[in-house]
């Protein structure tokens, strides 16, 4: 690799690993039952973090729309990997995902961004924890993949303000899903997600600080500058 990792990628693996190893019991403790955990999910995860590692060090920012190509990259990446061939068979729905995620005036980029500038003065595990509601809840940003992508996208966030990634572990898998499996079916306008959305907000802004832990970086993040790690 031709820059500085920032992320352990073998902490990542090995926590990845055994939530996949006691998905089957986990997934019992779900409120709604989640596809298997298995070897092509992680690898695609694992890529999916290595992906993010090489924006945060380059000074991507996802969040500018000339760069926002890069989250549907992201969630190319923990669909399909990064096999070219793979990627082909994919073509259309790859298409498709784009297509919705720059026209849906509802659930895609335009709304994701007018809700970031708008909570731009938050504390970075709000802002991270809003940005995963407003991707999950109705419209989805994405086709598929929501929670892979979204779960990435706030590591990216966090990592950007000198923070760990979030990463799925065998304590945090049911306090993960369980709220998402709500958001999911609510829409992100309306009465009820007026009162609600902020709620649940606030419990996963909780839910990821307690979740922060230091072993999956391999050196300390200074916090990003505006354009870039400084």
């Amino acid at each position: 690799m031709d820059f500085c990792r920032i992320l352990d990628l073998g902490a990542i693996k090995k926590s990845l690993h055994e939530v996949q190893a006691q998905f089957e019991s986990l997934n019992a403790q779900l409120d709604e039952q989640r596809d298997p955990f298995d070897n092509i999910v992680c690898d695609n995860m694992l890529q999916g973090y290595a992906l993010i590692d090489r924006l945060i060090t380059e000074g991507v920012d996802l969040f500018d729309l000339q760069q926002v190509d890069w989250m549907i990259e992201i969630n190319t990446t923990v669909l399909c990997g990064v096999d070219p061939e793979r990627r082909k068979e994919f073509a259309r729905h790859i298409a498709m995902t784009s297509s919705r995620f720059f026209d849906n005036d509802e659930g895609g980029i335009r709304d994701l961004l007018e809700w970031y500038n708008l909570h731009r003065n938050e504390s970075v595990w709000k802002r991270a924890a809003g940005i995963f509601v407003r991707i999950l809840s109705k419209p989805q940003l994405f086709i598929e993949g929501n929670h892979r992508s979204g779960s990435l996208i706030v590591s990216f966030l966090l990592m950007r303000e000198g923070l760990p990634p979030f990463v799925l572990s065998t304590n945090n898998t049911v306090a993960f899903f369980n709220p998402a499996s709500v958001i999911r079916h609510m829409p992100k306008n309306g009465f009820s997600a007026l009162f609600q959305l902020p709620k649940i907000k606030k419990k996963y802004a909780d839910f990821l600080e307690e979740q922060s832990s230091p072993k999956f970086l391999l050196r300390k993040l200074r916090r990003a500058a505006k354009n870039g790690i400084h």
